[in-house]
């Protein structure tokens, strides 16, 4: 993408937003419900607070140089030995992400809606749709975004609307079983996931047309997209109890079958179902973009479109190696993924930053000197 191309705080707001939900309110419950129990929303809630710091710190590394991305901003900070090292790490978790994130949807989909499709044919078609929007450029996928999203908020109040009559709060007791050490493990990857994976918008900040309310807005939308995680994470363990939570892979199938019982609204399904998995498909683009994106800028490529396709075969040999299964995902490879982001969406960036202050301070020195 040429330097020219922008988009407004709104739409980067909008994207901030889709990308923290993202594929979270397919796995976000099962996973904290399994580790903190019924006691797995106070683990949300308290997550968001520590949630924000990570957002805060994020937009104070991108407005150290706030016309470079990621990428450029990594060689600039560390020069081009160790900037390149660091940069091929963030490539190589963008890619990642982009594939586990594909294999979720595709997973959700010939589980829940598509039982039919092969698994590969699924994923083939996703890895084209990035592909395709990605050659559509960001402007484009941005303003897509914000069409969509009044769509998507629509369908989630709605939900929350059609459960409220199947809510017991017996399911929330007894509160505070095991004392505070479950809720305690449980926010390590409540703020892992949604949080601390949202380093891949540091690769689109420079090109938003910034206004004064720009961190203000950021926070905003991590805010409530927080608030959103935690909301659809209590009205799991509400409705359907913290067992079916923890053992279903997928509650928002639990969810929208609870609305059928209620003879008023019924086959909701396919709808919630393609909405949630329309949240996952603009969090991977986002990382998709940044890795193709990244990739040219480190190789110092001008034009990114030739690397879209390559780089999408890679993704789709990716989803296939990645996890043979969706249990495997959730359980086996939890704490693991929430110790990578937190390594690239906070200790590295409060490494960068304290090296770049290093760096100004010695600059202040030798000028002190010189004079």
């Amino acid at each position: 993408m040429s330097k020219r191309f922008r988009i407004s705080v709104r739409q980067v707001t909008v994207l901030t937003f889709l990308c923290l939900i993202g594929d979270m309110l397919l796995i976000y419950p099962t996973i904290i419900t399994h580790i903190a129990h019924q006691d797995a929303w106070i683990s949300s809630i308290l997550s968001i607070p520590l949630g924000l710091v990570i957002i805060y710190v994020l937009i104070r590394v991108h407005e150290l140089y706030p016309n470079l991305s990621l990428i450029e901003a990594i060689r600039k900070i560390l020069g081009p030995v160790f900037g390149t090292i660091l940069s091929c790490w963030y490539l190589f978790y963008f890619l990642m992400n982009t594939a586990f994130n594909a294999r979720e949807v595709g997973d959700f989909l010939t589980s829940q809606l598509l039982v039919e499709t092969p698994l590969r044919i699924l994923l083939a078609m996703e890895v084209a749709l990035l592909v395709f929007t990605v050659l559509s450029g960001i402007e484009a996928f941005s303003r897509v975004s914000e069409m969509l999203l009044t769509v998507y908020v629509f369908i989630f109040c709605g939900l929350i609307l059609a459960l409220l009559p199947q809510i017991h709060l017996s399911n929330l007791q007894p509160s505070l079983e095991n004392g505070m050490g479950p809720i305690s493990k449980g926010i390590v990857p409540a703020t892992a996931m949604p949080f601390a994976g949202m380093s891949v918008m540091l690769m689109v900040f420079p090109y938003v047309n910034k206004h004064a309310h720009f961190r203000k807005d950021v926070l905003l939308a991590s805010l409530i997209g927080g608030f959103l995680i935690s909301v659809f994470l209590l009205l799991s363990l509400l409705v359907i109890g913290p067992f079916v939570t923890n053992y279903s892979p997928y509650i928002s199938s639990a969810l929208t079958t609870k609305i059928n019982e209620l003879n008023y609204i019924t086959r909701v399904e396919s709808l919630v179902t393609l909405t949630w998995a329309l949240a996952a498909y603009f969090k991977g683009v986002l990382f998709f973009y940044a890795f193709t994106f990244g990739t040219t800028q480190l190789f110092r490529i001008s034009n990114i479109r030739p690397f879209v396709i390559p780089a999408g075969a890679l993704v789709f040999g990716m989803t296939i190696l990645i996890s043979p299964n969706v249990f495997y995902y959730v359980r086996a490879l939890v704490y693991p993924l929430a110790a990578w982001n937190y390594t690239n969406g906070l200790i590295i960036p409060l490494l960068l930053w304290g090296v770049y202050l290093c760096k100004q301070k010695w600059k202040q020195r030798q000028n002190i000197s010189k004079n």
